[in-house]
């Protein structure tokens, strides 16, 4: 079974089934609540408004509160059927509020008695069923090698956290053998019988490995048979949801730049921030003045901040905060800045865990020169040293910056250079699959982020993935290759042992 098939598309699938779920618990509730046909009709399309908003609440709360994740509440099922119960709890009372808005919306409690426990116990066999998924289905993979190159890969492949994959392991050609102690399943001219033999559900290859007219054949058949096909990179994509800088080759980089996002960047995107930004001001402007007056009341001075940041193709701008450091918190130069950040005014912690510091971003939105959702901009200072120090890190000012992002919502504050070339690896990602679907996700992201105090440290795809180690593993001395593959082949003994992935929905 292809268990990691299109991570988005299995997020998708499981928010439109809640949805559905309580739709279908709701319009049963009024259908036993009322005797006649008429009734039936009327009370539902009375209702129609509630129910529709309520189907999208559930979802977004079940998302939010990590229900869709790879990671979250793996096995843990005490965890959640409370979870569940909140995120029932708070789309009932949504509901109700809109009695407030439209008497004849309110849903009765007759239908809300009998609907309830229904769809409870229909969320709680949907999410009974994602959770074993993935404890039990697992799908077995291997690796072409055809080269030293795809030998480097590969030995990146098993350092990392391969989640419910099992590593078979792989099939190298005629005239290469690999120099390691990796199981060899067979050569290249027998794939299609060891994919058969070996029940293997997916093969995974380097990027050139995908333009080898030698092997193209071979591939071809086993993707018309059903199998997938994959470059490594491809697959952390699909899995981890990030692009390891490794793997990175200026071709993957042009077709990620690629025309099918050009309509979305010119229209829709600038319309969704419009309406996003002049949204968000209108509903956050109270939280914003609340924040501008404690800052006035414990420090002096100006109360908003401004700072230059680079933004698209590297421009200059000046972006807007709500001040939460001294004034003298630079005075020796830039510094990073940390999620304990000494340089903080009293409580200037807690206005930027829960994000009330980037509110005023939202006139930079409107003016055009950031985006609600994109990478974080960087200021020109740091730009310039991380771009020396990080391959493609100038590839990341080819979009807006945002307020938010999917590096901001899936890695926590960073203080280093090590910490920025992991968030340009989710920064890449989302220039890759930006749309408003991914825009809309991560802005329910966020939502997470703030309630739980900030992003959390997620698990990495390797434990030591620091320029050095990776460097280590993809290109071994002799007198390190056998250490390298002891590594390796200790990682290929526990292979059967599934692991959590970093937290994705």
């Amino acid at each position: 079974m292809e268990f990691f098939k299109k991570h988005w598309l299995n997020v998708l699938f499981d928010f439109a089934l809640d949805a559905f779920i309580l739709c279908l618990a709701l319009v049963v509730g009024v259908f036993l609540r009322f005797e006649t046909n008429q009734e039936f009709w009327n009370n539902v399309l009375d209702y129609a408004p509630s129910i529709i908003l309520g189907a999208v609440f559930l979802p977004s709360a079940n998302y939010v509160f990590g229900l869709y994740s790879q990671r979250d509440f793996s096995g843990n099922y005490v965890k959640l059927l409370l979870t569940l119960v909140v995120c029932l709890a708070m789309t009932v009372g949504f509901m109700m509020f809109l009695f407030y808005v439209n008497f004849s919306a309110r849903i009765g409690r007759g239908v809300m008695l009998l609907a309830l426990p229904a769809s409870y116990a229909m969320l709680l066999i949907h999410h009974g069923w994602i959770r074993l998924k993935r404890l039990r289905f697992r799908e077995r993979v291997a690796f072409v090698v055809t080269s030293r190159y795809d030998e480097s890969e590969c030995r990146l492949f098993v350092a990392y956290d391969k989640g419910n994959l099992e590593f078979a392991g792989v099939v190298n050609d005629r005239g290469y053998s690999p120099s390691g102690k990796m199981p060899i399943l067979g050569t290249a001219d027998e794939l299609m019988e060891i994919v058969r033999s070996g029940r293997i559900d997916r093969v995974l290859c380097t990027s050139k490995s995908m333009h080898n007219p030698a092997l193209y054949k071979e591939f071809c058949q086993l993707r018309y048979s059903g199998v997938s096909v994959v470059p490594l990179i491809g697959l952390c994509e699909e899995m981890h949801q990030l692009v390891p800088i490794e793997l990175i080759t200026p071709e993957w980089l042009m077709h990620a730049s690629g025309s099918p996002h050009v309509f979305y960047l010119q229209k829709f995107k600038r319309a969704f921030d419009i309406v996003t930004s002049l949204g968000g001001l209108l509903f956050l402007g109270p939280l914003l003045l609340a924040g501008m007056v404690w800052v006035k009341l414990v420090e002096s001075g100006p109360v908003l901040f401004r700072q230059t940041r680079t933004g698209r193709f590297g421009r200059p701008f000046e972006m807007i905060k709500l001040r939460t450091m001294r004034l003298d918190a630079e005075k020796d130069g830039a510094v990073w800045a940390a999620a304990k950040d000494p340089r903080v005014i009293l409580c200037g912690n807690l206005l930027r865990k829960l994000r009330i510091d980037e509110i005023p971003q939202l006139v930079n939105v409107l003016r055009g020169e950031m985006s609600f959702v994109g990478p974080r901009p960087e200021r020109p200072e740091f730009v310039e040293k991380l771009a020396a120090e990080i391959p493609y890190f100038k590839e990341r000012l080819m979009a807006l910056p945002g307020i938010t992002g999917w590096a901001q919502v899936n890695y926590p504050y960073g203080a280093s250079v090590e910490d920025a070339r992991r968030k340009l690896e989710y920064d890449l990602y989302y220039m890759r699959h930006m749309s408003l679907f991914l825009d809309t996700f991560i802005l329910l992201n966020t939502v997470r982020t703030i309630l739980r105090g900030g992003a959390h440290q997620t698990r990495d795809i390797m434990p030591d993935r620091t320029a050095d180690k990776v460097a280590r593993l993809m290109n071994p001395t002799e007198s390190e290759d056998e250490n390298s593959e002891a590594d390796g082949e200790s990682d290929a003994s526990k292979l059967k042992v599934a692991t959590a992935g970093p937290a994705v929905a």
